[in-house]
């Protein structure tokens, strides 16, 4: 009785956390990585396209490396778009809650790596991200005005 107990708990939480963050298809892929978000719910991110599409990312790394580097805009039926992306989402590491990607404080350095290695782990406030870097290390925390394609390559590495 107790091991189902543990179970139904562990399950109601796993949805909980899902409940408030982005949510990928367990089919869909990460265009950069080929990872499946879906399997590592605490770290998609995501982008939403002009034409409404949602793609999912593993990580914040992945989808930095897709919105500098992608080379699949005509896969998506975007060429020629001025400005194909609608915005760029990102989740809260603790809370799970869907943050503005360009608002976002992000963690570099830490101890805790992503689905795909070294990556940023985001939060909605800069007092979470240095409460994070007290506990998990890190080595600077990083906003939307310091991202430049190297800072990913890097990452990537």
């Amino acid at each position: 009785m107790k091991r189902i107990f543990i179970i139904l708990v562990g399950i109601l939480f796993s949805i909980s956390l899902q409940a408030d963050g982005l949510v990928a298809d367990k089919d869909e892929r990460d265009l950069m990585c080929s990872l499946k978000p879906y399997e590592n719910p605490r770290w998609i991110s995501e982008i939403e396209l002009s034409n409404e599409k949602k793609l999912h990312f593993v990580s914040v790394k992945c989808m930095m490396l897709f919105y500098y580097k992608n080379a699949k805009w005509d896969d998506l039926g975007l060429h020629g778009v001025k400005n194909p992306i609608k915005k760029l989402k990102v989740q809260d590491y603790d809370s799970s809650k869907v943050v503005d990607a360009k608002k976002a404080f992000y963690v570099y350095g830490g101890h805790i790596m992503g689905p795909k290695g070294d990556d940023l782990v985001p939060f909605e406030t800069e007092k979470d991200a240095i409460n994070f870097m007290k506990k998990n290390g890190g080595h600077k925390i990083l906003t939307w005005k310091d991202f430049k394609l190297n800072l990913f390559d890097l990452l990537n590495l």
